[in-house]
C-alpha cells in the first residue's frame, strides 16, 4: 500500500482535545443530533449523533446526546455522508482560478479534489505547477496536486510553453498535498519502457501512480500495469473496464462535460468490487456545475437514472477514494475522521441541507468575501503566454487536389475520435461536414501552422478558435473561410488567450482567460455567462456540438485515439505516427 501522508496530522494538543472528547469527559464544539449516518462499510443507515472536536469527528453514537457541547445542530433527520471527493480532474479546465472552484463545488459536497494541473504545466512549466500548490495551502477544500507526469503529453509530437523536467518533478515528492506522480498519459512509454518514462515511474513509485490507457486491453494493459500504475480514468467500454478491475486497476467513472462514461461504467459496479471505482469529473465547466452540480450530481444520477444502490454511489463518491489513495483520514463518518460531513435532507434525491468543512459550516467559511484576497495571496502568473505574431492572410492556407484525405471525425460527447479515409474529386468532397481545422504553435517558436480536416462539427460558415488545446494549449481553429480562419486566430492572440467565435468576417462572441490562455479572473457567474454567448454564436453558425470548444480542444491530444492534429501536424494515435493529409 502507498505510504499515508501526513496530509490532515493533528498536532497533540488537537489529538488530545479529540480524545477527551471521544471518552465522554471533553466539551463538544459541535454537536449533530437528529442525524442518520450513512454506514459505507455495512452499507447501513443507523439513527446517531455526531461529536465534532475541532476538524475531527471525535466520536458517533446516541450516547453523545448527554454530553456537553458547545454548539448543537439539529440535522432535523438529515442522512450524513462523507465529503464527496473528486478523485481525477484538472482544475483549469473548469476556467476557474482553484479559489473560485472552491466557492462553486464545497458548498455542493466536494471537500476533497484530487488534481493534475498539467494543463498550466504545459503552458508555463514550474511556475504554474507551483502556484497550484501555492492555492492549495490556502484553501479551506482539501486540494491534492499530483505531479504532472507527462508534459508534454507525448514528447516529440508537439510543442508545450514550460519545459518540466523530472529534476523539477521530483522537488514536490515531500510536498503534504503532493500524493504521488499525476495520470501517466505516454502509456507508450510505460509498455515500451522508455528510459525518460522509467526514471518517472521509478523516482515515484512509493506513492500513488496515476494512469490514463484508453482501450489499451491484454498483453499491453498487463505490461502498463506492471509498471505500477495504479489507475484509471479513461476507460470507455464495460469490456475494457472489467478486464482492468480483474488486473487490479482501480476503475475511475468519469462524467465530464464532454466525456461521458457514467451510464456505460456503472452498471460495472457491485457490492464486491465498488471499493475498487471512484468517481471523477476530469473536464467540467462552470456551465455544467451550475445547472446540474459536481460530484453530487454523478451520484444523483447514478441512484435516480442508472439504479445503484445508494450506499454503492455514495462509497464511489468518498470511501472508495480515500481508501485508494490512501487518505486515511477521510472517507467516513466514524471517530478519527475528519469532519468534511454532506448532511442530505434527501440522501435519494442528493438534496443537501448543509456542508461541514473541517468542522465548520461552509455557510460560515466567507468563501465569496475571501476569494480574492486569497487570489491575490496566492501570487498567480499571469503574464501574456500569447507569444506569436498575428497571422497575415496567407498564413493559413489550404489546396485541394484530387484523391483521398485523412480526416478527423468527431464522436459526440467523447474525446475520442475516428479515422475517416475521404475521397475528394476534383470540386468538393464526397462527404458532407466536412471542415478545415488548424492549429497554430504559440510560444514563439515560429512552427508552420498544421493543417487538417474535420468532420462532425456542423458548422456552416464562420470560425471558432481556442487557445485550449489540450495538452500543449496551442491554438486550434475550425473553420470553412480562411480569412475568417485567421480573423479568430489574431483576435486570440490580442486578448491573451481564451475562445472566440467570427461570423461574416467580424468576431460575434469571446471569453478572455488571461491566466496562460486557460483561466478567467472573473467569478463562475460571468463565465457562464460568456461561455451562455459562446453557445449561442456557435449554434448561429451551424454548430451542433454540445460542449463546442471542450471537444474541440481534445482534438489536439494525440494520446487519445484515434486520429489528432498538433501543431506538428496529424498524429495516428494508434501508431503513434504522423501522417500527411492527402493519402
Amino acid at each position: 500500500m502507498t505510504p499515508s501522508k501526513n496530509t490532515q496530522q493533528l498536532t497533540r494538543e488537537e489529538l488530545k482535545h479529540v480524545l477527551s472528547v471521544a471518552r465522554g469527559d471533553g466539551e463538544i464544539d459541535i454537536l449533530i443530533k437528529n442525524v442518520k449516518i450513512m454506514d459505507l462499510v455495512n452499507g447501513e443507515i443507523n439513527e446517531s449523533a455526531i461529536a465534532i472536536a475541532g476538524k475531527s469527528i471525535a466520536g458517533t453514537g446516541l450516547e453523545y446526546l448527554d454530553q456537553k457541547a458547545k454548539r448543537t445542530i439539529d440535522a432535523k433527520g438529515a442522512v450524513a455522508v462523507p465529503g464527496f471527493i473528486d478523485g481525477h480532474l484538472h482544475v483549469e479546465s473548469s476556467m476557474m482560478h482553484p479559489f473560485e472552484f472552491e466557492r462553486l463545488t464545497l458548498p455542493l459536497g466536494t471537500t476533497t479534489a484530487i488534481c493534475d494541473p498539467h494543463e498550466i504545466t504545459n503552458v508555463m512549466g514550474d511556475k504554474g505547477f507551483s502556484w497550484f500548490l501555492r492555492c492549495s495551502e490556502l484553501m479551506k477544500q482539501n486540494l491534492f496536486v499530483q505531479v504532472s507526469s507527462c508534459v508534454p503529453a507525448l514528447p516529440g509530437f508537439e510543442t508545450n510553453g514550460g519545459p518540466f523536467p523530472i529534476e523539477k518533478m521530483k522537488k514536490y515528492k515531500d510536498h503534504p498535498n503532493v500524493l504521488g506522480l499525476a495520470e501517466m498519459m505516454n502509456f507508450p512509454g510505460v509498455i515500451n519502457a522508455f528510459d525518460e518514462v522509467l526514471d518517472k515511474i521509478e523516482e515515484f513509485q512509493d506513492m500513488n501512480l496515476d494512469g490514463h490507457c484508453p482501450l489499451v486491453q491484454g498483453k499491453q494493459l498487463n505490461a502498463y500495469i506492471a509498471a505500477g500504475i495504479q489507475n484509471c480514468h479513461e476507460t470507455i467500454t464495460q469490456e475494457e473496464g472489467k478486464e482492468k478491475l480483474s488486473k487490479g486497476m482501480a476503475l475511475i467513472i468519469r462524467e465530464g462535460s464532454v466525456a461521458k462514461n457514467l451510464k456505460t461504467l456503472a452498471p460495472l459496479v457491485n457490492d464486491f468490487n465498488s471499493i475498487q471505482c471512484l468517481l471523477c469529473t476530469d473536464d467540467r465547466n462552470p456551465y455544467e456545475i451550475f445547472n446540474e452540480g459536481h460530484i453530487n450530481y454523478l451520484v444523483k444520477k447514478m441512484i435516480k437514472e442508472l439504479n445503484i444502490a445508494p450506499h454503492i454511489a455514495y462509497r464511489l463518491s468518498s470511501y472508495s477514494a480515500a481508501k485508494h489513495f490512501n487518505l486515511k483520514r477521510l472517507g467516513l463518518i466514524a471517530p478519527g475522521k475528519q469532519a468534511d460531513i454532506v448532511l442530505l435532507s434527501d440522501y435519494q434525491e442528493v438534496e443537501i441541507q448543509q456542508v461541514l468543512m473541517k468542522g465548520v459550516p461552509v455557510a460560515e467559511l466567507n468563501l465569496p468575501e475571501k476569494v480574492q484576497e486569497k487570489l491575490k495571496e496566492s501570487n498567480p502568473p499571469i503574464e501574456n503566454t500569447m507569444k506569436r505574431e498575428a497571422l497575415m492572410d496567407g498564413d493559413i492556407s489550404f489546396s485541394f487536389e484530387k484523391g483521398i484525405y485523412n480526416v478527423i471525425e468527431i464522436v459526440k460527447d467523447e474525446i475520442i475520435t475516428n479515422h475517416l479515409k475521404i475521397e475528394f474529386d476534383g470540386e468538393k468532397f464526397l462527404e458532407d461536414d466536412i471542415r478545415k481545422i488548424v492549429v497554430i504553435e504559440r510560444y514563439g517558436h515560429g512552427v508552420k501552422p498544421a493543417l487538417g480536416l474535420v468532420k462532425g462539427s456542423g458548422l456552416k460558415n464562420g470560425a471558432i478558435a481556442s487557445s485550449v488545446a489540450h495538452d500543449s494549449h496551442n491554438i486550434i481553429v475550425i473553420g470553412e473561410d480562411e480569412k475568417e480562419m485567421t480573423v479568430a486566430v489574431n483576435k486570440l492572440l490580442a486578448m491573451g488567450g481564451g475562445f472566440c467565435v467570427v461570423d461574416e468576417g467580424k468576431v460575434v462572441a469571446s471569453l478572455e482567460l488571461p491566466i496562460a490562455g486557460l483561466i478567467s479572473l472573473e467569478n463562475a457567474e460571468v463565465i457562464t455567462e460568456g461561455i451562455v454567448a459562446l453557445k449561442a454564436a456557435c449554434s448561429d453558425i451551424g454548430v451542433h456540438l454540445n460542449e463546442p470548444f471542450i471537444q474541440m480542444a481534445f482534438l489536439a491530444l494525440p494520446v487519445i485515439p484515434s486520429l489528432k492534429i498538433t501543431d506538428k501536424g496529424l498524429v495516428d494515435v494508434t501508431k503513434f505516427e504522423f501522417i500527411d493529409l492527402k493519402d
